[in-house]
């Protein structure tokens, strides 16, 4: 069985990398609706997609590693809040501060800064989309439906890694099944993802066949042109190959695959501002591309700081944390 999965630094890397380039020449009109460069990283939307697919695999394989049970349950949700919360509340705050800081701006035209305390604190529970109220950062509402996720796995895990397949086919059906019944605002919405990893994930830990593997991907693909396009068809596919791909491990891929959680919260108010602010300036197409460029090497650096001072120490906390006190820390890059 693989103790660490290189592949998943290197899909990480890529998605969050995507969805950078996707905001920075989608939003604000900065490039032309018919631009080539444009319509070439829409497609970069689909990062979040395969986020989801890797949680999906990671989460599960990591409680097995662990020998997870429903007793641990508050030791699992600690873990994933130490890992998580942090940088995301920390980013919180980041972008009440940016939003102040650009109305100061003279360039700035728009509302007086405002607090709205009510949408400011459903931060804390990922409760805006719930309650229909904007994020301060846009691309929050990922960390909700990861967020639900971990809630989800939590009450579900011993029926997705049960020995019998009518126990945990059963289950995945109907996970999936009440996709029908949620919006984008609830992880139901987006159980065809998660469902990809988490057989992935029974495949590894030699609960499924090959032939077991193809079938449920068979399953799953169907569903997926049911309720959607070729086009997540072939997301979903890819992802699935560059998972089970045996790459080895570089620098790059080590260095976007650690950043890729810091670099997807701070893309939006840090690089999105750089797009913001050259759009009042610059004209030339050329330069404009530059400029995506820039944004995103600037949110880069910002990420890797931010990973540093922030992202990793309590990275580490959690990684140490274990179910029982002889459980190692598991080598599944979390």
């Amino acid at each position: 069985m693989r103790s660490y999965f290189h592949s998943l630094d290197y899909l990480r890397g890529i998605a969050a990398v995507a969805v950078c380039l996707f905001h920075f020449t989608d939003k604000l009109d900065y490039l032309a609706l018919d631009d080539l460069v444009k319509k070439v990283f829409n497609f970069g939307h689909y990062g979040v997609e395969v986020f989801f697919i890797i949680s999906g695999f990671v989460i599960p394989f990591s409680m097995s590693k662990g020998h997870y049970n429903w007793k641990q349950l508050p030791i699992f949700l600690k873990k994933r809040f130490i890992r998580i919360e942090p940088p995301y509340l920390v980013c919180v705050l980041l972008c009440l501060v940016l939003n102040y800081m650009t109305t100061l701006s003279p360039f700035y035209v728009g509302l007086p800064f405002s607090i709205n305390l009510v949408q400011l604190i459903s931060h804390i529970g990922y409760m805006n989309g719930l309650l229909g109220m904007d994020w301060l950062n846009p691309v929050f509402w990922t960390l909700a439906i990861e967020f639900q996720y971990y809630l989800l796995i939590a009450l579900i895990f011993p029926l997705i890694s049960h020995p019998k397949s009518s126990v945990w086919g059963v289950t995945l059906v109907i996970f999936n099944a009440l996709s029908f019944y949620f919006d984008r605002n609830y992880v139901f919405n987006f159980s065809l993802y998660f469902s990809i990893g988490i057989i992935i994930y029974r495949y590894y830990w030699h609960a499924l066949s090959v032939n077991g593997l193809l079938f449920w991907i068979f399953v799953l693909s169907s569903y997926c042109f049911y309720q959607y396009t070729y086009v997540e068809f072939i997301v979903s596919l890819l992802a699935i190959i560059f998972i089970i791909l045996p790459l080895n491990p570089s620098g790059w891929g080590s260095f976007f695959g650690n950043l890729s959680y810091s670099l997807y919260l701070l893309h939006f108010p840090i690089g999105l501002r750089v797009i913001s602010l050259t759009q009042r300036f610059v004209e030339s197409e050329l330069i404009r591309y530059t400029m995506v460029v820039v944004a995103l090497a600037i949110s880069v650096i910002a990420a890797y700081y931010y990973y540093l001072i922030l992202e990793q120490p309590f990275k580490k906390i959690s990684q140490n944390m274990s179910y029982t006190s002889k459980e190692p820390s598991p080598e599944v890059p979390l």
